[in-house]
Formats: C-alpha cells, sequence, structure tokens
C-alpha cells in the first residue's frame, strides 16, 4: 500500500500556499483603498478653476487662457477652446450629465425656474431656448466628433467657416476659384490638409469637367477628334485621353485657380449639433459673476508653496 505522507505534505504546502496568496491580495487591496483616500481632491478633481469649479486636462497656461475667456465672454472663442483642448471641469460636467438623465425624455420645454441650481452661480438665463433645449436633450457622454483632427483638418481654430464652406459646395466637382475671389483663401487652407485637391492633383478628366459642353466640342475639334459628342461625361474621359488636351485646358484657364473638394466621411448635421451643445456650454461659462471669474494670485501662490 503506498505511503500517503508524501501526498499529505503536497496537499498541505499548495493549500499553505493559496492562504498566503489570498492574504497577500488583501494585503494589497487594502493599500490601495489606502492610496485613494490619501489622495488630495485637487489630484481627483483638478486644479482650481474659478471658485467653485475645478478643472483636469490643462496646464496652469491653459487654464488662464480658460479663465480669461470666461471673463472676456467671447462665446465663439470659448466654444472652440472646449473643443480643442477638451478640458474636464468636474462640476459642470456632473450638473451637465445630471441635467440630461432627469429631464431628456421630457415631453415639453423645461421652464428657466425649473432648472437645477447651477456651481459656481452659473446661469442658464443667457442661453436662447434652443441652447437650454440642447442641455436637457444631449448625453454629455456621447461620441464627440469635434477633435483636434478634425479642427486641423478644415483650419484649425477657425475650422467652423471652413467646415461651412466645404458643406455648403459639391464634392468631386472641379470649381474654378481665380486668386480674386472671396473663399480663395478657405480653398487654399483646405488643399493644405488635404481637404481639398489643387490643380494638378485633380485628374485631368475631373479638370476638363470646368469646360462647358461647346467648350469640350470645340476642343476636341481643335485635336482633330472625329468622335461626336452629346454626353459631358464621355466628353472629358476621351479627351483626357488625347496629349495636348492638357495645354488647351490651362490656356482657359489657370491650374492653380481650380480646386476639387474630396468627399469625407462626416455628418454635418452631427458637427452642427455638436458645436451648437459647445456653444451652449461656453454661455454657461460665460455667465461666471465678475468676482468669481479669476481666482486670487495669492491664493494660488500659497496652495502652490503647500
Amino acid at each position: 500500500m503506498p505511503n500517503p505522507v508524501p501526498l499529505l505534505i503536497v496537499a498541505g504546502t499548495v493549500a499553505l500556499l493559496l492562504l498566503i496568496q489570498q492574504l497577500l491580495a488583501r494585503a494589497a487591496a487594502r493599500r490601495q483603498s489606502a492610496a485613494a483616500a490619501a489622495t488630495p481632491a485637487s489630484q481627483t478633481q483638478g486644479q482650481p478653476l474659478v471658485e467653485g469649479l475645478n478643472v483636469s486636462g490643462l496646464d496652469e497656461r491653459g487654464r488662464d487662457s480658460l479663465r480669461a475667456l470666461m471673463k472676456e465672454g467671447e462665446v465663439e472663442a470659448l466654444a472652440t477652446f472646449l473643443a480643442f483642448n477638451r478640458p474636464r471641469i468636474s462640476e459642470l460636467d456632473t450638473y451637465l450629465q445630471r441635467l440630461f438623465e432627469q429631464f431628456h425624455a421630457a415631453a415639453d420645454a423645461v421652464p428657466i425656474d425649473q432648472f437645477p441650481p447651477l456651481p459656481a452661480g452659473l446661469t442658464v438665463e443667457p442661453l436662447s431656448p434652443t441652447e437650454r433645449n440642447l442641455l436637457l436633450s444631449t448625453d454629455p457622454r456621447r461620441q464627440r466628433h469635434i477633435d483636434r483632427q478634425f479642427m486641423a483638418l478644415f483650419g484649425g481654430h477657425a475650422f467652423l467657416e471652413h467646415f461651412e464652406l466645404y458643406c455648403a459646395r459639391e464634392t468631386g466637382v472641379t470649381l474654378h476659384v481665380p486668386p480674386f475671389d472671396p473663399v480663395r483663401r478657405h480653398f487654399e487652407t483646405l488643399a493644405r490638409s488635404g481637404v481639398a485637391a489643387q490643380g494638378r492633383q485633380i485628374p485631368l478628366q475631373q479638370r476638363l469637367s470646368v469646360l462647358k459642353m461647346q467648350e469640350l466640342r470645340q476642343m476636341a475639334k481643335d485635336l482633330k477628334l472625329a468622335q461626336k459628342f452629346t454626353r459631358k461625361a464621355d466628353a472629358t474621359e476621351a479627351l483626357s485621353q488625347v496629349p495636348g488636351a492638357a495645354v488647351l485646358l490651362s490656356m482657359q484657364y489657370v491650374i492653380d485657380d481650380l480646386f476639387m473638394l474630396k468627399p469625407l466621411e462626416v455628418d454635418p448635421h452631427a458637427i452642427q449639433q455638436e458645436w451648437a451643445w459647445l456653444s451652449a456650454c461656453a454661455h454657461l461659462l460665460a455667465s461666471a459673476p465678475p468676482r468669481r471669474a479669476s481666482l486670487d494670485r495669492g491664493s494660488s501662490g500659497t496652495e502652490k508653496s503647500r
């Protein structure tokens, strides 16, 4: 009969190791809890922005810029700052989330006097009815579309006017935009970021489409093409294969005056809605009382010395 002692020794050793592992795991969990409890509020909520509001995601220079914009009340500049920097203003973020959860299913518009009190003396009174409804119906945790990459594609901080131009013009179509055209600088900006093609970046067939049908027939005649065209697409396709077509086109249009907007997978309505929501948030921040628009530098210095 086999000796059971070695098996008992092995089983006891395994049980002891499991017990030690559990004790170590509990000790680690207690240390993590203690560290979390000891973490200063400034690290979990961010740094003071104005009295009653804390912000994270910004350095000292960014916080100063945000305070200045709030004080100046420049809503568009403030909304652009929020879109570009994505700061997390803990008290305002919490308020907007609770507001959405409480009222997003409301059938009728909520009167101003039914809005819960805002932090830091902010108020919804400067907001339009549309902006107030946006705050009620928009989930602050939804997917965001306007970020640094999107803004860079459309000219950086001036992205809005470039995006509006993009939405107003047809994509995939050659456009003649001479230097004196007021929107020429917008097209050049979009060409630099790759949203638009300019000049030789546009395939010859698409460049030829800037010509009228009569001009295309004349070009075919000049190039001694026997084919007769009744459709513009057929004419541009055939002429793009003929040497000399690009030269004849350049005699009528300066090549760098031709632009073509590229199709992008963007939802104009979603962008417009998000911008409107950002503007509403900017209106809220701009409503901060003047006495709270900036922190006392002495207090900031004392906090730093601590």
